[in-house]
């Protein structure tokens, strides 16, 4: 009987902590600030977008099927379009298709990195429209890349523009750094890297596309929230391939590459093949959003982690999508080569695989854990291509200035740190620069998102507006207020 009352006096204290956690665990103060939208020139910042759309610039991994001239006309068309820029700004094509323009600010000791790039993906399907028209349909800017990063790349220039127009000068020495190759990861925004690397210039901000806001962010979470990629998870692909004697389809052997591929898969196809790990950045996005959501359920179990670790790591082994790609190393099965006949057994069939890195694993350990797996099916892992995860940036300094204009620009929006799944340019910057920060400063709903690399790519007008706002208040930011 005492026993029995142990337990339930503890079970009862117990349950009074997660409680009381769960009560604690809610968001600071507001933001109380005024939205701050500047005024600028609009029907000139939508034509430049209009006009950027137009060229193009399609990047292919077979350079040959590339219209190489519709990228010199590119970087030609931004020397004509911005008298201001390219009267204060050196300007440097680097690499292939690089396009560097600094401008020196009053000191050389915290300078500014804008990045985008300007390749696009081909069109891929069938569209309502031109996909390069850039003409304006439903109030929206129409075109392949309007998103994906055209907008972006012409808000940075025309903040920069009208700025400059002001008469102000910048505090701190400004880069502009656009690739034309960063769909195919290409060899230019490693080149600017090491052009900048060579100048012995530590960037104090660093900014590329990447997160952006949106509304669907967390389960029970209402408010839009501004997410800001500090770091990438790395990327490998990996071939798998099982050679066997060739035979005819109509005397099939004991061992056969395709059946002995498909033991394989499903030796690796294991919810806990790779570790849930805690990267900083993510243990931040949730400590930041898991406070704002209203179900009961997820924020106790958020408000608890340690408590409740095993139920966490149950949690995110049974969900798929954004839980697991945060915790872990995850794996896409994409391809499968085998015979070129139907009535013909292959000699060699391989399966191709794409994982997405955790931060604490590499490209090397995560082969070694599918080689583990697969060592007695006498089945060789290759690396076509790779690379590990980045570091984590810093949440200081110019991270917080990024934070005061996100706001600044939105409003009381909720905004966090996080770690990105995809690949960008950014990635390279790490090695100059503790301040890596991705971040779209546009509104991404799950249509729009649903049209980067698919058809109808397109970008409201107002949203695209509020986009060149944001870089102007930012850059107005880095004017007025002293940095830390």
């Amino acid at each position: 009987m005492e026993y029995l009352i142990y337990i339930l006096v503890v079970g009862v204290i117990v349950l009074t902590i997660l409680l009381l956690r769960t009560t604690w665990f809610k968001a600071s103060q507001d933001y109380k600030e005024t939205i701050n939208l500047p005024d600028f020139d609009t029907k000139r910042a939508v034509e430049t977008l209009q006009n950027l759309i137009r060229f193009k610039t399609v990047s292919y991994e077979d350079k040959s099927l590339e219209d190489r001239q519709a990228f010199l006309d590119f970087a030609l068309y931004l020397k004509q379009r911005f008298p201001k820029i390219n009267a204060q700004a050196t300007f440097d094509k680097i690499g292939e298709t690089g396009l560097l323009f600094h401008i020196e600010g009053k000191s050389t000791k915290q300078p500014i990195v804008l990045m985008s790039h300007y390749d696009v993906v081909p069109e891929n399907g069938s569209w309502q429209h031109p996909p390069f028209c850039g003409n304006i349909i439903d109030n929206h800017i129409y075109g392949r890349g309007a998103v994906d990063t055209k907008g972006t790349l012409a808000a940075v220039m025309e903040s920069v523009e009208h700025v400059l127009k002001t008469g102000n000068q910048l505090t701190n020495d400004l880069y502009l750094a656009f690739s034309g190759d960063e769909e195919t990861r290409g060899p230019s925004a490693p080149a600017i890297v090491d052009y900048l690397k060579q100048k012995r210039i530590r960037p104090w901000l660093v900014l590329d596309e990447g997160g952006a806001i949106v509304d669907d962010v967390f389960p029970g979470v209402t408010r839009k929230a501004a997410v800001i990629g500090t770091g990438e998870k790395g990327y490998l692909n990996l071939k798998l391939t099982k050679s066997v004697a060739g035979s005819h389809a109509a005397m099939p052997p004991k061992e056969m590459a395709i059946p002995t591929l498909a033991k394989a898969v499903r030796k690796l196809d294991n919810p806990s093949l790779f570790k849930i790990r805690k990267p900083e950045a993510t243990r931040q996005f949730f400590n930041t959003i898991a406070r704002h959501t209203t179900d009961y359920k997820i924020k106790c179990l958020f408000a608890n982690e340690r408590l409740l670790n095993p139920l966490l790591k149950y949690f995110i082994n049974k969900k798929s999508g954004l839980m697991a790609s945060l915790y872990k190393t995850t794996q896409s099965f994409t391809m499968v080569l085998g015979s070129e006949a139907m009535n013909v057994l292959p000699s060699e069939a391989s399966l191709f695989i794409n994982y997405r890195i955790i931060t604490g694993e590499t490209v090397e350990s995560v082969k070694r854990t599918v080689e583990k797996r697969v060592q007695k099916y006498g089945i060789t892992c290759d690396i076509m291509k790779g690379a590990d995860p980045t570091p984590l940036s810093k949440t200081d300094g110019s991270y917080h200035v990024l934070v005061d204009t996100i706001r600044q620009t939105w409003g009381n929006i909720i905004v966090s740190p996080y770690l990105m799944m995809a690949g960008t340019d950014a990635r390279y910057h790490h090695d100059i620069s503790d301040h890596v920060y991705r971040f779209s400063p546009l509104r991404l709903d799950k249509k729009t998102r649903a049209t980067v690399h698919g058809v109808d790519e397109k970008l409201a007008v107002d949203n695209y507006l509020s986009c060149v706002g944001f870089y102007i208040n930012l850059l107005n930011n880095l004017v007025v207020k002293k940095q830390t």
